[in-house]
C-alpha cells in the first residue's frame, strides 16, 4: 500500500489542505520520511512473499537467497534506527519473529541451494557467513556445515539409487553415442577411479559457479545433467518439487471449495476429483492458478441479461486483483 501513496504526496497534502474538515490529518515532513522508512524497511519481504510464491517455477533454491536479501536490510537499518526511533520497535518485533524461524537455516535449504548452478557450495558457504554477521548471530564453521548436509541427503539418496538399480554380473560400457562429451570423459575416468560418492558429489560441488547466468532453467539444467550426476538429479527433482509457500496448496483448496457448493453436495469423489484436476490444468494453461476470485455475497450464482443464472466466476476479471497488480509490477 505504501509503494501506491507515496508517489502522491503532494496531491494528497494539496487535497487535505483544501479542507477545513480534514486539516487535522494533514501529515508532516518528518511523517512522510517515517512512512518512507517503513516502506522501505518492509520491500524485501514483500518482494521475498512474491517470488516464493511462484506456482509455475521451483522455489526451494529461492529461500536461502530471499533470506539473505531480508538480512541485508537488517544490517542496513541500523543506522536508520539511529535517526528515526519511531521505526525501531517494528524492526525488533519483526527481526524477533524473523529469527525465531530463520535463526538456523534449514538443512534442506542448504542442499537446494547448492544444486542452484549458479551458486553451488561455494556461494552457499558466503552466503551463510554473511547472512549470519548481517544479523549479529555467531558464524561456525558453515562449510562443514554445508558439507554435513550435502553428504548426509546424498548418501540417503545414493543408496536408494543403488538399491533400484537390477545387479549386474558383467561390467559393460554405456553406449556413448548420445552422450556429451563430458559424459564420455567421465565414464574413462571411472575406469581408472571406480565412480562412487565422493567422485559424483566432489565433481558436482567443485564446478565454479556460474554466476553471470542467474536465470538459468534449474530444471533443464539437471535434466541436462541427469547422466553425469544420476543421484544429484534424483535430489534435485524431490526437493524441486515442492513448494516453499502454501499460496498454491492454498488456492487449490479454495479452487475446490467454488466446486463442491451446496447445489454440488452429491458429487462422487472420482467426479469431483476429475474437475478440480481439469480445473487446474485449464488455468496452468492460462497461467491463472493464482487468481482467487472475490467471495460474492449471498448466492453462488447470478442472473444473466438473457434470464438464465451464470455462475460469478465467469465475469471475474484477475486484473483487478492486488495479486495480478504485484506480479506485473514486481
Amino acid at each position: 500500500m505504501f509503494h501506491r501513496v507515496l508517489p502522491y504526496k503532494e496531491v494528497i497534502d494539496e487535497m487535505l489542505r483544501s479542507n477545513s474538515d480534514s486539516i487535522q490529518l494533514l501529515l508532516s515532513s518528518g511523517e512522510w520520511q517515517q512512512l518512507q522508512h517503513i516502506k522501505d524497511f518492509l520491500q524485501s519481504f514483500f518482494e521475498a512473499t512474491v517470488r516464493l510464491s511462484s506456482s509455475y517455477t521451483p522455489s526451494a533454491h529461492e529461500l536461502l537467497q530471499q533470506l539473505y536479501n531480508i538480512s541485508k536490510v537488517y544490517d542496513r537499518i541500523r543506522e536508520l534506527e539511529y535517526r528515526d526511533e519511531t521505526i525501531a520497535p517494528i524492526v525488533d518485533a519483526m527481526k524477533t519473529k524473523f529469527l525465531k524461524y530463520w535463526e538456523e537455516v534449514p538443512l534442506v535449504t542448504i542442499v537446494a541451494n547448492c544444486l542452484n548452478p549458479s551458486l553451488n557450495k561455494t556461494w552457499t558457504v558466503k552466503m551463510l557467513q554473511k547472512y549470519k554477521r548481517h544479523l549479529g548471530l555467531p558464524s561456525h564453521n558453515e562449510e562443514a556445515r554445508v558439507n554435513f548436509a550435502l553428504e548426509t541427503m546424498f548418501n540417503i539418496y545414493n543408496a536408494r539409487r543403488n538399491s533400484a538399480q537390477p545387479p549386474s554380473s558383467s561390467t559393460t560400457r554405456p553406449n556413448t553415442s548420445r552422450r556429451g562429451l563430458l559424459d564420455e570423459l567421465r565414464d574413462e575416468d571411472d575406469l581408472i577411479t571406480g565412480y562412487g560418492i565422493t567422485n559424483e558429489l566432489s565433481s558436482y560441488t567443485g564446478l565454479p559457479p556460474n554466476m553471470e547466468d542467474e536465470s538459468i532453467d534449474i530444471l533443464d539444467y539437471w535434466k541436462r545433467h541427469s547422466s553425469a550426476y544420476p543421484t544429484l538429479a534424483m535430489m534435485a527433482r524431490d526437493i524441486f518439487a515442492v513448494p516453499i509457500s502454501t499460496v498454491p496448496s492454498e488456492s487449490c483448496f479454495s479452487s475446490a471449495n467454488r466446486i463442491l457448493t451446496d447445489r454440488r453436495s452429491k458429487l462422487g469423489p472420482n467426479v469431483f476429483e476429475r474437475l478440480v484436476c481439469m480445473k487446474d490444468w485449464i488455468e496452468a494453461k492460462n497461467r491463472m492458478q493464482h487468481f482467487v476470485p472475490g467471495e460474492t455475497s449471498g448466492a453462488e450464482t447470478q442472473p444473466s441479461a438473457t434470464g438464465s443464472e451464470v455462475d460469478s466466476e465467469d465475469e471475474y476479471d484477475p486484473k483487478d486483483t492486488d495479486l495480478w497488480y504485484l506480479r506485473q509490477n514486481y
